[in-house]
Formats: structure tokens, C-alpha cells, sequence
């Protein structure tokens, strides 16, 4: 015998027997996608008794952005658009990755002096794409393009 879970999963669309009325069935609609979210940068590692301690410099620079970096969100109603500007950062120092299917991690790091660490995580509702996300970097700007799914209103 199998247990059927109480929340269905979101990539796929499902129906439900309640809401049926005397003449029928009646269609619900699922609410509105949230929007995205970016949310906020991770604390900074407590190393603070290390780099007493260590011999060596630390790998990694966390040092903060610089003061000029930001991320802006653009909605669609076929993508979500991401307007990330990095100056001082390479394209091989930047680093997109999803987690959980909702969450866009967007990492930047910058070894060169006056360099720094940049982290954002964006949070996307049941309708964003992250298995089809592009991005572009033209030396100061990455551009990301989240699709939506066309999620059936109904069911």
C-alpha cells in the first residue's frame, strides 16, 4: 500500500475532488506566483582567531563587494531578467548555481588587489525554470534569464 503525500509535487499539475459543487466540479485557480526575492548574503566566516593564528593567507578573499556592485530584478511574463553588476571581476571567477529549485546562487570572487566577494541568493516562486537559466557577462555586467513555466491555472 502506498501513502500518497498531502502536498503534490510542484512540477506537476494535479486535481483535486473538493470544490465540487451540485452541478459539478469547479475550477480553482492556483494563486499567483511569488515574486523573486533576493536574499540576504550569508554572514562572513568567523575567521577572525585564524588569520592570528594561520601561517599563511587566507585562500579565498572576503573582502566585501565593491561598493558599486548590485542586482536587479526584472519580471516578465515569459522570464525573469537579472541585471548583476560586477566590476572588477572575470567571467572565470563567477559562479551560478541552483539549490533546492528555487534558489539562484550568484557568486563572484576577485583575487586582484581591491578585489572582493560577492554572494547573493535569489529565491524564484513554483513557476521559474532554474533547470533552463542562461547568463551572459560582458566584463562589468552579467545578465541571467530565468525562464517561467506556463503553469496551468486550474485544475
Amino acid at each position: 500500500m502506498s501513502v500518497t503525500p498531502d502536498v503534490p509535487p510542484i512540477d506537476r499539475p494535479f486535481s483535486s475532488a473538493s470544490g465540487s459543487s451540485a452541478g459539478g466540479s469547479q475550477a480553482r485557480t492556483l494563486p499567483p506566483p511569488a515574486p523573486p526575492v533576493v536574499l540576504t548574503p550569508p554572514p562572513p566566516p568567523l575567521s577572525d582567531e585564524r588569520i592570528m593564528t594561520a601561517p599563511h593567507e587566507p585562500f579565498l578573499a572576503h573582502a566585501p563587494a565593491p561598493h558599486d556592485s548590485y542586482i536587479a530584478v526584472e519580471t516578465n511574463p515569459r522570464e525573469y531578467r537579472l541585471l548583476v553588476r560586477l566590476p572588477g571581476f572575470r567571467r572565470d571567477a563567477i559562479t551560478l548555481s541552483t539549490r533546492k529549485r528555487r534558489i539562484l546562487h550568484v557568486v563572484a570572487d576577485s583575487w586582484e588587489p581591491g578585489g572582493g566577494h560577492f554572494e547573493r541568493r535569489i529565491s524564484f516562486g513554483y513557476d521559474a525554470d532554474l533547470a533552463q537559466v542562461r547568463a551572459e557577462f560582458d566584463g562589468e555586467f552579467l545578465r541571467v534569464i530565468v525562464p517561467r513555466r506556463m503553469v496551468p491555472v486550474t485544475f
